[in-house]
Order: structure tokens, then sequence, then C-alpha cells
């Protein structure tokens, strides 16, 4: 652990803040991991224990956000600028946001988790898991190719879940005839779907970043 004013203003060269971008990343891959096994779970006790699991990764994920936000703040020197680290660790932040509140839903409503609710929390963990890959990458600015690749992946699943979302809404609203149960299962369908809006954001950043540093 460095002690030293400078060694704190001077962290590991830019190793500290890869490092809290991964663990961003990889926190949030590990909470749609648990959405997914949730979905698929037909054990209650083990699904409110996921819920609970993702609470707290969610707590984990904001804090490693404001400790970006601590560090950056102190430093001589970054990765690229103060308020692209901010950009992207608000990005990721969001990306745990969203699985959190899709989970906290579930939770709420208590409803049987029907075909597209398991497809788009799949979708989420594929994007997470793409999207883990392509921060682990950014470690080194200059593997553009490699970086612009995971992106492309990404967003392409984003389109995908935009098709489920539609298809599912589309079924949803032509089939079900009671309001309560529109609302409760539009709503879920809506928040899934905007957690991988949330990953086609963080891509934008980077993608901004890579532009700006490569």
């Amino acid at each position: 652990m460095k002690t030293s004013l400078f060694g704190q203003l001077m962290p590991n060269k830019n190793k500290v803040f890869y490092d809290l971008f991964n663990h961003g990343a990889n926190n949030s891959l590990e909470m749609a991991k648990l959405l997914y096994q949730t979905v698929s779970s037909e054990n209650m006790h083990e699904e409110k224990m996921n819920f609970n699991q993702i609470s707290r990764l969610k707590e984990k994920g904001g804090s490693m956000k404001h400790q970006m936000y601590a560090i950056s703040g102190k430093a001589f020197v970054s990765p690229f600028t103060r308020d692209d680290m901010y950009a992207l660790s608000s990005a990721l932040n969001s990306v745990s946001d969203y699985i959190d509140i899709a989970a906290r839903r579930l939770n709420f409503y208590n409803i049987i988790v029907n075909p597209p609710i398991k497809e788009l929390a799949g979708i989420i963990v594929d994007c997470t898991g793409e999207l883990a890959k392509c921060v682990e990458a950014m470690s080194d600015i200059t593997q553009v190719d490699i970086i612009t690749d995971h992106c492309i992946k990404i967003k392409q699943m984003e389109h995908y879940a935009d098709q489920v979302y539609s298809k599912a809404l589309g079924t949803l609203i032509a089939q079900e005839t009671n309001p309560l149960e529109v609302m409760k299962y539009s709503e879920i369908f809506a928040v899934l779907e905007k957690a991988t809006d949330k990953c086609e954001h963080v891509v934008n950043v980077i993608e901004s970043i890579v532009i700006k540093n490569s």
C-alpha cells in the first residue's frame, strides 16, 4: 500500500484506475448472472438470496464509482481526462443500477417469469460479459481493433434486446386482458431492456475515449 503523499498522487501509474474500471464491469456481470439465475429458478429461498446479493453488489458498484472520483481528483496523471473517467465510471454504475432495478421489480411484483423475461435477462448477461472484456482491453488503449470488436458485439446484442422487447410487449398487449398484469409485465420488460441500453451507453463512452486517445 502506498503511504507517501507522492505514492497516493501517482497511484502505480494507471493500474489503480483500470482495476476500478474492471471491478465495476465485473460487478455488473456478477449481478447479471445472479439475475439470470433468479429468473431461471423455482426455489423461492434461492430467489430471495439472489435478490439480496444483487442489492449488495449494487451498493458495491456505487462505492467503486465514488472511489474513482476521489482518487482521480487527487492524482496528477490518469489514463485519460478526468471528465472521461467520470463518464465511464458513471456509465458503468448505471448498468448495475438498472440490473438492481430489474431485480427489485421482479421481487416486488412476484410474477410468473415468462420466456421474454428470461431471454432479456440472458442478453444482459451476454452484454455485461462482453462489456467486461471490452473494459479489460482498454488497459492498452492502442488495441483499437479488439476494443471496437467488443463494442460492435454489444451494440448488436442491444439491438436484439430491442427486438425481443418489442415483440414481447406486442404479444402482451394482444393477449393479456388484465390491465394490472399488462402494467407489471410491460414495466419489467422495459427495465430489462433499459439495462442493455445502459451497456450500449458505456460503449459510446468507450468509443469516444478511444478516438481521443488512440
